[in-house]
């Protein structure tokens, strides 16, 4: 039997609407193996960065959070978008 997904972490945060969502594309790419590498991501977006141009990208509070999140095996792209 084939495994139907293997948890990776992906960088999020919340949108205009509210709703916490991916930081980055759908893709493979953009996950990682723990959750320690995916804040790696956030920290450097944080600190590469001058202020106006994450808030131009993510808003006003986009509270950039790790999350844990289902992916297809092999590829790793992400299984869904939404986060609680």
């Amino acid at each position: 039997m084939t495994q139907q997904s293997v948890t990776r972490y992906v960088a999020t945060y919340v949108n205009k609407d509210g709703m916490r969502t991916l930081m980055t594309a759908a893709q493979g790419r953009n996950t990682y193996a723990t959750a320690e590498e995916a804040q790696a991501w956030i920290d450097a977006v944080a600190k590469n960065n001058r202020s106006e141009i994450v808030r131009d990208v993510w808003g006003d509070n986009p509270r950039c959070e790790v999350r844990p999140c289902p992916c297809y095996p092999n590829h790793f792209d992400p299984q869904t978008v939404w986060f609680d």
